[in-house]
């Protein structure tokens, strides 16, 4: 190359990189721009807080950030490195113990409480004999958790699974293909042919682009304005899911759910653990009961299977619609610290009726 020919190349190359800088300066005002007109604009989009305590995952659509620490709804909420909440435990068991892997969403997870206060710690603080692996995440569905368990609660080597179906939201959940609360996250989601259960789950691995977009759907409030002038307004999106939740489900969204309930006891049983699967109402089931909880109870698909309604056991316990802000947090039974108290109470007496 001639020193002519350097120097020109040379001379692009700045150019170009002087280009780059420049729209980088632009995108970094804009952004600064978008937050400045809107200061609270990404944690309205972000319900729950998906965006900031949770990252993309191929395998789930999105899972807890590991070694992550965050204040979620005023409370500390920690991750540990395996990405879980709660004490880390290893595959190996510990002689002497009984294991139990806990599956859910917010309930499970905590949302709301801190750290020693979900109902997983307080049954490890007040039985000592139990080592309790909480794998609930924020958002999940049934059809999340069964996989969450095949991938990594039976290598827990548990004697007990507990599913914690939370009836105003979950089979909500298993009929869709990405999240309902954000509108963004993909999910993967079963489907049900000649009644077997066939997973759903090639949209769920995004190529870089779409990666990157996601990440910017998170992080990022200019990237979230231009959305909104060409796609659905993500606050909107999360009114329309709220008024679908007050919706009764359609029987394909049953039929799912039963058979990802089923499917989980068979797997734990399998295995040579014992499975449970707790309902969770919601404040409405105190005011006017629906039938969703009935419905798994009276379920063919389910026959055989450890089914157990709260709302009574928690009534007996005095949580009831006169009470409900004592023990929870919202209409979704986010349970307050004394509330995951209660449930604590309540799992330990239901795991001892057949023994642990």
């Amino acid at each position: 190359m001639t020193w002519r020919g350097a120097r020109g190349w040379g001379a692009n190359l700045l150019l170009a990189l002087g280009s780059v800088l420049a729209l980088g300066g632009l995108l970094a005002l804009g952004e600064r721009a978008a937050r400045w007109a809107n200061p609270r604009y990404l944690e309205r989009i972000s319900l729950d807080d998906l965006a900031y305590l949770h990252t993309y995952s191929p395998v789930y659509g999105w899972t807890p950030r590991p070694s992550f620490r965050y204040t979620l709804a005023g409370s500390e909420t920690t991750i540990n490195r395996l990405g879980y909440r709660g004490r880390e435990y290893s595959a190996v068991r510990t002689p002497g113990r009984a294991r139990i892997v806990m599956l859910g969403d917010s309930i499970t997870f905590g949302y709301g409480v801190r750290d020693p206060e979900t109902f997983s710690a307080v049954m490890e603080t007040r039985e000592p004999g139990l080592e309790v692996v909480n794998l609930g995440v924020q958002g999940y569905g049934t059809d999340q958790e069964l996989l969450k368990l095949e991938r990594e609660g039976l290598a827990y080597a548990p004697d007990v699974v507990v599913l914690n179906v939370c009836l105003a939201n979950d089979l909500l959940d298993n009929a869709a293909a990405r999240s309902i609360y954000d509108g963004v996250y993909p999910k993967p989601y079963f489907r049900l042919e000649a009644g077997r259960l066939v997973l759903v789950a090639d949209h769920v691995r995004l190529s870089p682009p779409r990666r990157l977009a996601l990440l910017l759907s998170q992080r990022s409030a200019l990237f979230n304005a231009v959305l909104d002038l060409t796609r659905i307004d993500r606050a909107r999106y999360q009114r329309e899911v709220a008024g679908r939740v007050q919706e009764e489900p359609g029987e394909p969204a049953y039929a799912v759910t039963f058979a990802l309930v089923r499917r989980m006891d068979e797997i734990a049983r399998a295995r040579g653990a014992r499975f449970v699967a707790l309902l969770y109402p919601s404040l409405r089931d105190f005011i006017r009961p629906s039938r969703r909880a009935q419905r798994f109870l009276e379920a063919p698909e389910l026959q055989g299977v450890k089914l157990v309604d709260l709302r009574p056991r928690f009534e007996a316990l005095g949580f009831s619609a006169d009470t409900f802000d004592r023990y929870s947090l919202d209409g979704n039974l986010h349970l307050t610290a004394e509330g995951h108290r209660l449930a604590a109470s309540v799992i330990l007496d239901v795991l001892a009726e057949r023994g642990r």
